[in-house]
């Protein structure tokens, strides 16, 4: 809808010709949806918006030109006509040139969908109807009897209240097998399992929920279980089920915010980056906030802005985006190395994935700016390995390592479903880059003499928010704490803590349980060994 506002003084008309890009567009729509009212107020406009379209007619030209610098800084591009030579505005159906020929640009890119620190509300489980016979009877016959069926679902409805999950489920489990077209006792069952999908999720065990979602499913193919289906598969990597499940929830109506994420996630991770602003858009749209979600849209903004128009190159295993031109030599020699590493770290830990993993290039200069890391980083990943383009050349004994250090800690996510602590997870990083067992302990003893030694809990979080005068201390305490891992337990023993971690267990019980001693006999020996 074009809007008018009335002045005596000589006016202008505002067109919009096109957009930068499709994050440009959403931008743009956004802030036109909120136009304030000296414009003329909420301009009406979709995507498919046919181009140019006057948005606004009868400014006055101090408006004109502050309405048009806010739209040119969303990416917009516009123009400020007189009133008797404005662009009419076409068909609100009509094509969109500037969408397609952004659409065109579109590259395979991608980031892990599992973004740090957005996660699912936690909520208080809802009820269960009761069903039927209110009697706390227990212990009067068989599951087929009616009255013994009513009091197992009674059971599970306070069961499932109390958050005990698992015998809320088992108690409907014993009833159904007794009666299993029983709607109530088949309904129940279903939302327990929800329930219950949902507190793994939010614990950072996807891979329990899918199970449970799974027979789910039995049950219930409702839009919210399919949703949930979807998020669970997205934070696996399991980008094309959970696409599936994800658009059928949508297609069913479920207007969740995190359902809209997850799907954001998975369109980026496949590189539909139109795709992945849509469903971000939509999120807000319906009510998803705060710091974690304004975080991550600040961070996709800032990798749309960068490699809107990267370029791909492909291999066996990998996928490469870099900027056209200059950065492509670079790309090539990228490629090699990380086919080597593929196999190199792959045998170190037991692992050949058969979805490729993303890479980006970066300029030196959009490198720190994009991750937002400190000057002392020379790699990053957090779903996708990103390398700064500086100086790359062919066997540079740097650009390998780095390469071989990064892809260590694609293995490592995958391993341990992104829940290993990050000293091991950095530890095992730096174990992949050598090339012989040990290089790296010389440098390591070197950096820690005379130096306080960190606990294992100051290094389970990310080392960026340590002291730049620290952070080479924490890489080589790291790597011997995992060196003595392997000199004292093996190979096969390190890759069994990482599942156990991946599955859920805290990093002490993973530590009895693989290892058969406890997490502050290990550290206190540890330190013991680094010191004397």
């Amino acid at each position: 809808m074009t809007t008018a506002v009335p002045t005596s003084d000589p006016t202008f008309d505002l067109v919009l010709l096109a957009y930068r890009n499709d994050l440009a567009r959403e931008r743009t729509i956004a802030f036109l949806a909120r136009l304030p009212d000296e414009f003329g107020g909420p301009v009406a406009i979709r995507r498919d918006t046919g181009l140019p379209f006057t948005l606004v007619t009868g400014l006055d030209h101090q408006r004109g030109l502050r309405l048009a610098g806010h739209l040119r800084e969303r990416g917009a591009h516009v123009r400020l006509a007189g009133a008797d030579e404005a662009t009419p505005a076409p068909p609100v159906n009509a094509p969109s040139h500037a969408f397609a020929a952004g659409k065109a640009l579109a590259v395979g890119l991608a980031v892990l969908a599992a973004l740090a620190g957005l996660r699912l509300v936690q909520v208080r489980p809802p009820a269960l109807p009761p069903g039927g016979d209110q009697s706390r009877a227990s212990g009067l016959g068989q599951p087929d009897e009616p009255l013994v069926r009513h009091h197992l679902n009674d059971t599970a409805v306070e069961l499932n209240a109390a958050g005990n999950f698992a015998e809320a489920a088992e108690h409907l489990r014993i009833a159904i097998r007794a009666a299993p077209d029983e709607d109530v006792l088949r309904n129940n069952l279903a939302t327990v399992l929800r329930n219950w999908a949902v507190s793994e999720i939010n614990a950072g065990r996807p891979a329990r929920a899918v199970e449970l979602l799974r027979e789910t499913l039995e049950y219930s193919n409702a839009a919210g279980i399919l949703a949930l289906m979807g998020i669970a598969q997205e934070r696996l990597g399991e980008w094309h089920e959970a696409e599936d499940m994800l658009q059928r929830a949508i297609q069913m109506g479920t207007s969740d915010p995190m359902t809209f994420v997850a799907l954001g996630r998975v369109y980026r991770q496949q590189g539909d980056r139109q795709g992945a602003v849509e469903m971000f858009q939509r999120a807000r749209e319906s009510g998803a906030a705060g710091s974690d979600f304004d975080s991550m849209l600040s961070r996709l903004e800032r990798e749309l802005d960068a490699e809107w128009d990267f370029v791909e190159l492909s291999t066996p295993h990998f996928r490469l985006a870099f900027a056209q031109g200059e950065n492509h030599a670079a790309a090539q020699i990228v490629s090699e190395v990380l086919e080597d590493a593929y196999f190199a770290v792959g045998r170190k830990l037991d692992l050949f994935p058969d979805t490729p993993t993303e890479v980006v290039l970066y300029a030196s200069e959009d490198f720190h700016a994009v991750t937002q890391t400190p000057d002392w980083t020379g790699g990053v990943y957090d779903g996708r390995i990103k390398l700064p383009v500086r100086g790359i050349t062919g066997g540079s004994q740097l650009l390998e390592r780095t390469i071989r250090h990064e892809y260590g800690h694609v293995l490592v996510t995958q391993l341990g479903n992104g829940r290993v602590p990050v000293w091991m997870n950095e530890g095992i990083a730096i174990w992949a880059e050598e090339e012989s067992d040990g290089e790296r302990e010389d440098w390591a003893r070197d950096t820690i003499a005379g130096q306080r030694l960190f606990t294992l809990s100051e290094l389970e979080p990310p080392f960026t928010g340590l002291p730049a005068d620290r952070v080479q201390v924490a890489y080589a305490q790291s790597y011997l704490a995992v060196r003595f891992i392997l000199e004292e337990f093996g190979e096969r023993r390190l890759l069994d803590l990482l599942r156990a971690s991946g599955g859920g267990a805290p990093l002490a019980s993973a530590f009895e349980s693989v290892l058969s001693t406890h997490l502050g006999t290990f550290e206190s020996t540890l330190v013991h060994k680094l010191t004397t």
